[in-house]
This record gives C-alpha cells, structure tokens and sequence, in this order.
C-alpha cells in the first residue's frame, strides 16, 4: 500500500508541471483585416491629377487654375466637365449650325385676264373679243363667251372661243385682246390656261401673238392643247420679232385652217398673266 501510494505520488510530480506549462502557453488568435480608410492627396497631388486629366482634352493654355483646396471626386469631376466646355466655346468647337435655308421669293405677276368678273374690260382695262378674217363668209367665224361652268379655277369665269375654219376659202379667225401701252419689260414669261370642249371638238394647235406700238408682232404657236386644264408658259424670248417690250398693245389668239388639227370646235382660255421668275 505504501508503495503503491509513492507511486501515485511519482506520477503526479511529473505529471502536474506538463499541464501546468501547456495552459500558460501563448495561444496565437487570427486578428479581423483591417480597412484603412481612403487617403486624401496632398494638396499638390490633387492638382496634378487634375491637369494630367484635363490635358488630354484640352489645349494647355485652357488649363483652370488649381484651387488651394482639396477637392472631392463629384467636385473634380465638375470642374472637369466646365473647364472642356469653355475650351469648346474658346475654341469654336461647336456642332455645326444648320444652314438657313431662304424661303423662295414668289415671283412677280401681272394679272392680264382672269374673265372672273363676266364682263369687259379685261384686268389692266383693254377691251376684247372675236374677229374674222372675212366676216361675209358664213363658213368661217368666231365666237366669244363667258362660261362659268368650264372654267379654271373655283370661281369666276372662263373665255369660251367657238371657232370654225372649215372653208372652201382661205380662212383664219380667232380672238383679241388689247394691251394698252403696257409695259411688259420686267417680265420674262406669259401664261395661260387652256382647255379642248370634249363634246364639240378642238384643235390641238393654235397661234398666239403679241404685238407692240412700233408694229411690231411676235408670233408663237401652242401644239399640245388638250381636254384637260393645262398651264401654257410661254418665255417672252420666244416671240422673236417682238424686240421693244416697253409699250404692248394687242394680244391674240388665231385658229388657221392651214394649221387646225380640228377646223371646228372650242377653246376654253383662262387666267392670262405675265410673270417674271
């Protein structure tokens, strides 16, 4: 028993430091990464960030001057976007302007004939009507009316000329209409409307001319009169033998039996004007 207790007592002398020494032992804990917070640059540092950036988009001398302050990113980032914009306006680096475009002058007109008012005279106060080359041939003749129903335009009246050619005889008639001493000089075109009678028939071909107080008369002829409204311009340089146009006096249509397409018919003339392009 005694030995069995020294033995006992042998074990825990050798047992007991071990245990001892093991927990006193420096344990070594993980420790959490610590987060620095972001680090402001120097004041120097700042200002060289800020003209790297902005030279890459702008001329050097365009540079804003560095505030004496630090300045955070939203700020920066303002300066930035003002400095580029007023080297764009210092600049002219602007997105081209659209070219203005000038609305087209109308041009200038004298109104001759309308035929709206139903009656004589015509609109710059000359008289009008039919002729014939030989009034005692009953087999050629010319006729002149209003006509409100064929008509150019909405309103008014058109000029209805009834002709006939048709004639053993030579035979040429038509309509006149005087121009009194009208300057015509400024323009460069006349025009008129012009209409086949679908019913009676027409010719396709007719002559216009226009004469002057020093008699002399330029002649044109129209060669594609249809059963359709149409507009005929005629450039006044086409009536050649018309040299002075200073002082008009007389303006005509003619229906030749040598040149009709239809030696008896109807033409409808409307709104006769001069213009000037």
């Amino acid at each position: 028993m005694g030995r069995m207790l020294l033995v006992f007592a042998l074990i825990l002398i050798l047992t007991v430091p071990a245990a001892l020494t093991g927990c006193g032992q420096k344990q070594e804990v993980a420790q959490a990464p610590v987060i620095k917070p972001m680090e402001v640059t120097s004041e120097d540092e700042e200002a060289d960030i800020e003209e790297e950036d902005l030279s890459a988009n702008m001329p050097a001398a365009a540079a804003p001057a560095v505030s004496g302050s630090v300045k955070t990113v939203t700020e920066s980032a303002i300066d930035k976007a003002s400095a580029i914009q007023e080297s764009q306006e210092k600049f002219n680096v602007q997105p081209a302007a659209a070219a203005a475009v000038e609305a087209p002058k109308p041009s200038e007109m004298l109104v001759l004939a309308d035929f709206d008012s139903g009656e004589k005279p015509n609109n710059v106060g000359g008289n009008f009507g039919a002729w014939n080359k030989d009034p005692s041939d009953p087999t050629q003749w010319c006729k002149e009316g209003f006509d409100n129903v064929v008509r150019h335009g909405d309103k008014g009246f058109a000029m209805k000329l009834n002709y006939c050619v048709d004639s053993p005889n030579p035979a040429y008639n038509g309509f006149w209409m005087m121009l009194p001493n009208l300057d015509a000089s400024k323009y460069d075109t006349i025009n008129l409307w012009v209409k086949g009678d679908t019913d009676l028939g027409y010719t396709t071909v007719f002559k216009i001319e226009i004469k002057n107080a020093a008699k002399q008369t330029g002649r044109y002829y129209i060669s594609n009169a249809s059963d359709q409204w149409q507009q005929i311009s005629i450039p006044l340089s086409e009536f050649k033998s018309l040299i002075d146009r200073t002082n008009l006096t007389e303006f005509v249509i003619v229906f030749e039996d040598r040149m009709a397409t239809n030696k008896k018919g109807a033409i409808y003339i409307d709104d006769i004007t001069f213009t000037k392009k």
